[in-house]
């Protein structure tokens, strides 16, 4: 199964975008799944439902992390490919989808009304399941 699908899989069994993205994408990189699923919790729905960076961002962006990282303790190291590569998983979402933002993406606000609305209005299905696609695709494209 593709990674894309098997991320989008994952949000359709109850998992939140975040898990979903990095949980596909690290075990990718050989990381355990279960780990990878608990470190991506508090990113979901735009970090913690606040509605900010997009927790399928979150996800592509931590996995970027995973692979290219520093480890050494070193100064802003703007040399690293990380945050190039970061730049551009944004840059691409943003071009493709108007905004990386959970709130710009779906105009749910989650810190009210918004996971019952989310559920209404079949928001996952029309919406993030095709950023969910986008950033697997994208990361997996930049690796």
């Amino acid at each position: 199964m593709k990674g894309s699908d098997k991320a989008v899989a994952m949000m359709k069994n109850g998992f939140l975008c975040s898990q979903a993205v990095f949980s596909t994408l690290g075990e990718e990189l050989g990381m355990e799944r279960s780990q990878a699923i608990k470190l991506a919790t508090g990113f979901g729905a735009g970090v913690s439902g606040m509605g900010e960076i997009c927790g399928a961002v979150s996800g592509g962006i931590m996995a970027l992390g995973l692979k290219y990282g520093n480890d050494e303790n070193t100064v802003f190291d703007l040399g690293n490919k990380t945050f190039p590569l970061v730049q551009e998983l944004i840059e691409r979402i943003k071009v493709k989808h108007g905004c990386y933002t959970c709130k710009g993406l779906t105009g749910i606000d989650f810190t009210s009304e918004g996971s019952k609305l989310f559920k209404e209005q079949n928001i996952a299905e029309k919406i993030c399941f095709n950023v969910i696609r986008d950033v697997v695709d994208t990361v997996e494209d930049l690796w």
